[in-house]
């Protein structure tokens, strides 16, 4: 009657264990899935601010005066 006390301990504690790697497992993957996504907001938000200077840039830019009176003109300044 002991051995199936035992047995049966040893097999909880190996499933504790298991399920104790399964979960640290996934929450492993949930961090580095946060850090990857912290990263591309990153990258993002730099070539974000990158690309509006660079239409700034464009937008303010030097002209001559035949763009620039067409511009006026065309009313889109």
């Amino acid at each position: 009657m002991m051995a199936y006390f035992w047995w049966g301990l040893a097999t909880f504690v190996v499933a504790a264990l298991i399920l104790l790697v399964a979960y640290a497992t996934k929450a492993g993957r949930n961090a580095q899935a946060v850090n990857q996504s912290a990263q591309n907001t990153a990258q993002a938000k730099a070539l974000t601010t990158t690309t509006a200077a660079m239409a700034q840039a464009q937008a303010t830019g030097p002209q001559n005066t035949a763009q620039l009176l067409n511009r006026l003109d065309a009313k889109d300044a």
